[in-house]
C-alpha cells in the first residue's frame, strides 16, 4: 500500500505534499470504558499491527480524500442522521445491523470515531453505536484539528483505505431514548431536569429566517434549562475535565442522583452532551434524540 507524504501545518490543516492513493481504556471509578481517547493517543493505537480497531472518519468527503487517519474509513453521518430520524429511527434494528456490520463492526470491535473537531458529528456516531449494543466506542477529544498536528506523517494517508470485511452483528433496540410523549410528561412534572444544549438564541426563540425559508415555532419546551453544548469545550477544542463538567452539569440541576434528559435541535449536540455527561461520570442521562425538529412539528407540543 502507498502512502501519502503530508504535512500539518497552521490551523491544524492537513497538506498534501506528495498526493498518494493508499491503500480500550477501562479507567475511571468503575468499571466503564472510556467514552474518549486523547489525539496524542491515537498513533498508538494506530500502529499497533495486532490492533482489531475500526477507526471512522465523519468528515465530508472532500475532507476525507486528501488526508485521513490511516486505515480510517469514512462514515457517512448524513446518511446516518437522515436514517436515525425518518421512520423507525434508531428502532430500526434490521437497517442498524445492516450499516454496522458493512463497516466490519461487530458487538466486541473497539471504535474510533473523529470528526473536523466540532465533535458533534462524531458524538452522534458515537451515541447511535451504543444504543446499538457496540460496547466500545471513544471520540477522539477536539477531533481531526487536534489529531493531524501529533501523527506521524507515516499514520496519515489519502484515498481509499481499502476493503473491510462484514461481520454478522445484530443491533440491539435503543435503551437511553425518551419519547415526545414521555417528554411531555416529565415537562408537565418538572421533577427531572431537562437540559437543552442548543444555543441561547435558539433558546430563547431569537433566531433569523434563512433565506428563502420561514421561522416556524421557536422557543424552549417548559421547564427546560439552557446549557449551550460549546461551553462543555475548553479553549482547544476539547472536551472539560470530568470534574468541570459534573460542575457545569450540577449548576443547571444534573447530578447523578437526579439524571438529566438531554435535547437539542436534531440530535447531534444532544449526542455531544451525553458524551459529556458520562466523560463526567453521569451515566444514568436519556436523550430526547428526535428533539425540538420533532416537538416543533407538533401543535400539541407547547413552548415558551
Amino acid at each position: 500500500m502507498k502512502r501519502s507524504s503530508l504535512l500539518c501545518v497552521a490551523g491544524a490543516t492537513c497538506v498534501v505534499v506528495n498526493l498518494f492513493l493508499g491503500g480500550c481504556s477501562t479507567t475511571s471509578k468503575t468499571t466503564q470504558r472510556s467514552v474518549l481517547i486523547e489525539p496524542e493517543a491515537v498513533g498508538a493505537v494506530l500502529s499497533a499491527s495486532e490492533s482489531k480497531t475500526i477507526v471512522l472518519d465523519a468528515r465530508a468527503l472532500e475532507d476525507y480524500g486528501p488526508a485521513h487517519a490511516r486505515g480510517a474509513q469514512r462514515l457517512d453521518t448524513r446518511e446516518w442522521s437522515a436514517a436515525s430520524r425518518k421512520g423507525d429511527g434508531l428502532n430500526d434494528t434490521a437497517g442498524w445491523s445492516l450499516r454496522i456490520s458493512a463497516l466490519g463492526i461487530d458487538e466486541y470491535t473497539p471504535v474510533i470515531i473523529y470528526d473536523e473537531g466540532g465533535m458533534t458529528s462524531a458524538a452522534r456516531a458515537w451515541f447511535i453505536l451504543r444504543e446499538c449494543g457496540i460496547k466500545d466506542v471513544r471520540v477522539v477529544n477536539g477531533g481531526w484539528t487536534n489529531l493531524c498536528p501529533v501523527l506521524e506523517p507515516s499514520l496519515v494517508q489519502a484515498g481509499n483505505p481499502g476493503d473491510f470485511a462484514p461481520t454478522r452483528f445484530a443491533a440491539s433496540a435503543p435503551n437511553r431514548l425518551v419519547t415526545k410523549d414521555q417528554l411531555k410528561a416529565l415537562s408537565s412534572a418538572g421533577t427531572q431536569p431537562i437540559l437543552d444544549v442548543r444555543t441561547e438564541d435558539e433558546f430563547t426563540g431569537n433566531v433569523k429566517a434563512e433565506p428563502g425559508r420561514a421561522v416556524g415555532r421557536v422557543g424552549h419546551v417548559p421547564g427546560t434549562t439552557n446549557l449551550p453544548h460549546k461551553q462543555m469545550l475548553d479553549e482547544r477544542g476539547r472536551l472539560r475535565s470530568p470534574e468541570e463538567l459534573r460542575t457545569l452539569f450540577a449548576a443547571n440541576g444534573a447530578t447523578e442522583e437526579k439524571p438529566a434528559v438531554l435535547l437539542c435541535q436534531s440530535g447531534g449536540r444532544a449526542a455531544f452532551a451525553a458524551l459529556a455527561a458520562e466523560h463526567a461520570g453521569l451515566n444514568n442521562t436519556t436523550v430526547y434524540y428526535m428533539s425540538m425538529g420533532e416537538w416543533f412539528a407538533d401543535p400539541s407540543c407547547p413552548v415558551e
